[in-house]
């Protein structure tokens, strides 16, 4: 193996040396491209290419640097102009090597490569045709190649002992074509008919198919008869000096010439450049090939005629003069280009610290709101027990401090509503006192006596726990507030919140009890219905924080807007 990877190192320098269109002739076999002057043992990494296949087609490999390969595909049968198909193999990869291939003698302009196609790429592991990302795939002129369509696309090898293959787009080869054809005519079907019209340069079988009624198969060939249909002789010309390859395909000369690092200032195999540093030049490549628009249709025609003439005019020296004119004004511009990067840089960041003020003015207002309510309950608070306490002898009143609700803890708590839940009923109580435009509900809880009534009327048990616990505690408690007091498993860095008041949800399952034997007697269906009061204030809780986050988000993009508007007012009067 290693003997045979020499010698094709060796064809190789000898190939290079040559320096000429016929020195390569024929696809490429099990070639190993490896660095300039390189005179050791191969290694991994040293890729090895091969075309020497049905279908392939890679008539040479030029070593630019370790990452960057340009590949010569060979033009079409009797048509050395036409040069559009690749398709190759790559071997003694190094696991996660980074490589960029550029397909450098393309012949057409308009390729669905520049719409986003991509080639494809398939590997021993994995033998299913896929398609390369079209991010890594770059078609543009390049200017080291007298301004031809390049192909470039970088790939990166991920196992060593795969054989790796790309092509332009899916094979379908000429074998599987003869395979279908003779399935097909095994079938005996009566509406095909399969004939032998001629043979190729090559001598290869060329079908006739005929697809009609079998009533029609005779009328056809009459008629076929009658108008000495020709087909047309292909050319044998030049045909004595050609070399076939072990598939029978002709090989013919490439029809362009070698790219040399000295002519073109192509990079040697020395070169330092990154990986990144060439895929930064076929995105600029890339952007000022889709610049360029329509104009480049007529220099394609302009650098056909070119081709075609064997001795044409001497290129154009551009003056010095002229020449450093041009440069002056492409370094101001680059200068200019510069400065506004500079600029818009400077505005996003100002933007970015801009948008993070607002965020944080906006929770300032959320707090200051917050606070502006807890203040006015406050008051309301204070406002009703002066107004309810007794006055002493000495004419003091006395004012009771707002009770707070201890934090219970989340065990105390499932042990409490373990003993409220299900397998305790509440006993009914069909009587509330009422006193002064209020409705003692039990455990000192006084509502509304309209808001009473009006919740009698409600229906549904989930609608009528859900408005007595507002009634009872309020937004403003239950959005702080959970059931059990245990944090939830949806979120991973949820906190928990305080509890409940056991006290006060016993009176809503009460309530509830009374509102629920009303309508039926049935134990099993009373205990059904009381089991899913916690749940109901669950979704009230979820209910009332969403809607608070709804409004919160909603005053942000006003406040965002009228900054927005501010800012531009400012700059514009600037």
């Amino acid at each position: 193996m290693e003997r045979k990877m020499e010698e094709n190192m060796r064809d190789v320098d000898a190939g290079s040396e040559a320096g000429g269109e016929d020195a390569l002739v024929g696809n490429v076999n099990k070639l190993m491209v490896t660095p300039p002057g390189y005179t050791g043992v191969p290694r991994k990494g040293h890729l090895v290419f091969d075309a020497c296949f049905e279908s392939g087609n890679l008539g040479r490999v030029d070593y630019i640097s370790e990452f960057e390969f340009d590949l010569f595909i060979r033009p079409d049968t009797c048509n050395p102009r036409f040069r559009v198909w690749f398709n190759f193999t790559v071997e003694n990869v190094r696991e996660t090597q980074r490589v960029i291939f550029n397909i450098v003698n393309f012949s057409k302009t308009k390729s669905l490569y520049r719409d986003g196609m991509s080639p494809v790429v398939k590997s021993t592991s994995r033998p299913k045709w896929q398609r390369l990302p079209t991010k890594n795939v770059y078609y543009y002129r390049c200017p080291d190649h007298r301004r031809n369509y390049v192909m470039s696309f970088a790939f990166c090898f991920d196992r060593e002992d795969d054989v790796y293959q790309f092509a332009y787009c899916y094979p379908y080869t000429y074998t599987r074509l003869q395979h279908y054809l003779d399935s097909l005519e095994r079938r005996n079907l009566d509406y095909l008919q399969r004939e032998q019209l001629g043979l190729s340069v090559q001598q290869r079988r060329l079908d006739l198919l005929t697809i009609t009624s079998p009533d029609n198969i005779d009328e056809f060939e009459h008629n076929i008869m009658q108008k000495k249909m020709k087909i047309p002789k292909m050319s044998t010309r030049n045909m004595g000096n050609s070399v076939e390859n072990n598939f029978g395909e002709e090989r013919l000369p490439l029809r362009h010439k070698k790219a040399q690092t000295q002519d073109h200032g192509r990079p040697t195999a020395n070169s330092s450049k990154s990986l990144a540093a060439v895929v930064a030049r076929l995105e600029r490549n890339a952007v000022s090939s889709c610049i360029e628009g329509e104009d480049d249709l007529e220099e394609d025609r302009l650098a056909e005629l070119e081709e075609e003439g064997d001795s044409g005019p001497e290129k154009a020296v551009v003056p010095q003069v002229l020449y450093e004119e041009l440069v002056h004004s492409y370094r101001q511009q680059e200068e200019e280009v510069r400065r506004l990067q500079q600029e818009l840089e400077r505005t996003r960041r100002q933007l970015v610290q801009q948008a993070k003020k607002l965020k944080e003015y906006g929770s300032l207002l959320t707090e200051v709101k917050e606070l502006r309510d807890f203040n006015r309950r406050l008051q309301d608070v204070l406002l009703m027990r002066l107004g309810s306490e007794p006055m002493h002898d000495n004419g003091t009143q006395t004012i009771k401090a707002e009770v707070v609700e201890p934090v219970i803890e989340p065990q105390e708590v499932c042990r409490e509503e373990a003993n409220t839940s299900s397998s305790h009923s509440p006993s009914p109580r069909t009587v509330y006192t009422c006193n002064d435009g209020k409705v003692h509900l039990g455990g000192g809880i006084w509502v509304q006596e309209e808001k009473w009534h009006q919740l009698q009327r409600t229906q549904g048990d989930s609608k009528f726990t859900k408005n007595l616990a507002v009634m009872i505690w309020g937004t403003e408690t239950l959005k702080n507030r959970s059931v059990t007091g245990v944090a939830t498993k949806k979120k991973k860095d949820a906190l928990p919140k305080p509890p409940l008041s056991p006290s006060k949800l016993k009176i809503v399952r009460e309530c509830l009890y009374d509102r629920v034997s009303q309508e039926t007697a049935d134990g099993a269906e009373i205990t059904q219905r009381l089991a899913k009061v916690n749940k109901y204030i669950c979704e009230k809780i979820m209910d009332i924080n969403k809607s608070i986050k709804n409004e919160e988000r909603r005053e942000s993009k006003l406040l965002i807007r009228q900054t927005v508007k501010k800012e531009n007012f400012t700059y514009d009067g600037m």
